[in-house]
């Protein structure tokens, strides 16, 4: 106890070797970096496979079959890949465009939406927009996409007359989040402008960020790794139970949302890599590492989180502690270093 005491006051005594306006300037770079290196090329992946998800459904809709589902599929599983990476920087335009939360919520209301399908209420642009988010974005279309039976009967569905209907359902779920894609970019508008407030808000922003490091990595411990553990052991794991588990993406989130802590993190090698290495080398290596355990750990996972949970549910909870080991290393070490005073609100019981 006594020498993680004295590890955190060498670290925290440490960030004033250097002269106040070299500090402020490497601390403006860094947060500038983040922005402009990693948030900027990743709202443009949404926008860009978003769109492409857009001409794939309406293919789908104007030929249903395997060929076409099987694209549609694929450019599903881009544009949630391209979402959650963005997801991880919940700050600023991503946040307050509510993007996020129209393209990306779950759970959906499988009934909600069945019901939309039976009914005769109109299905277009106005109609999708006004629509709850438990029944549109990107989860909506997994269900649409995605089922428990076979592939031959999804296509079925987008066939004669109740198929149209589920046809233009899933044109007009892609032409939303597309739309929210392309609103998110324009708030951005580049980045330049935004790069520059967020270097300028300093030690406030940097606070935000971590933070944000901190979330985005103890909701892959908690609500994904730990989560599906506890549903395993009691009995009541089921595709439906899972963010992405008709679509049997529930590893490819985990791994996509640790890798765009660690981008945030490196930001190209001009991110708070350099703030840290500048402070402390041997801190820097050690988060270093602690990131690449982590992903290796969820990566070499090798199938859905629910099937290893079946199959091998130490090797579950291994990977399970490799990230949480990560999420103790930004909690202590990073936050110590770089003067961080955020609070960490615990996604636990999400």
């Amino acid at each position: 106890m006594q020498r993680r005491t004295l590890i955190r006051a060498l670290l925290a005594s440490s960030a004033y070797a250097l002269p106040s306006c070299s500090r402020e300037d490497a601390k403006a770079e860094a947060l500038r970096s983040v922005i402009e290196r990693v948030v900027v090329p990743n709202t443009a992946a949404v926008v860009e496979d978003s769109r492409r998800l857009e001409v794939e459904l309406a293919q789908l809709a104007a030929l249903p079959t395997l060929d076409t589902l099987g694209a549609s599929r694929q450019s599903w599983r881009r544009s949630i890949s391209s979402w959650k990476r963005l997801d991880a920087f919940r700050i600023g335009p991503v946040l307050e465009s509510n993007s996020l939360l129209r393209a990306m919520f779950w759970p959906v209301r499988s009934a909600g939406i069945d019901a939309l399908l039976q009914g005769e209420q109109a299905i277009d642009e106005a109609s999708i927009d006004a629509m709850g988010v438990d029944r549109r974005g990107l989860f909506a279309l997994e269900y649409l996409l995605f089922a428990e039976d076979g592939e031959e009967q999804i296509v079925a569905r987008f066939t004669g007359g109740a198929g149209e209907r589920r046809a233009r359902l899933a044109r007009a779920l892609a032409g939303n989040i597309s739309f929210y894609a392309t609103g998110l970019a324009r708030s951005l508008a580049g980045g330049t402008a935004y790069a520059r407030k967020f270097a300028e808000g300093g030690q406030e922003s940097l606070n935000r960020l971590v933070a944000q490091l901190v979330y985005t990595v103890e909701s892959v411990s908690v609500n994904r790794l730990a989560r599906t553990s506890t549903l395993a052991k009691n009995g009541s794991l089921k595709a439906t139970a899972m963010e992405g588990g008709l679509a049997r993406v529930s590893q490819l989130i985990a791994l996509t949302s640790l890798r765009a802590a660690e981008e945030l993190y490196l930001a190209a090698e001009r991110g708070l890599c350099q703030l840290v290495k500048s402070q402390s080398a041997a801190v820097d290596r050690e988060l270093r590492s602690a990131f690449a355990r982590a992903i290796a750990a969820v990566s070499d996972l090798g199938a859905p989180l629910e099937d290893v949970a079946k199959r091998d549910p130490a090797q579950l909870d291994a990977a399970a502690a490799s990230v949480k080991s990560l999420e103790r290393a930004l909690k202590v070490d990073l936050t110590s270093l770089l003067g961080v005073t955020a609070s960490f609100a615990s996604v636990d019981g999400d």
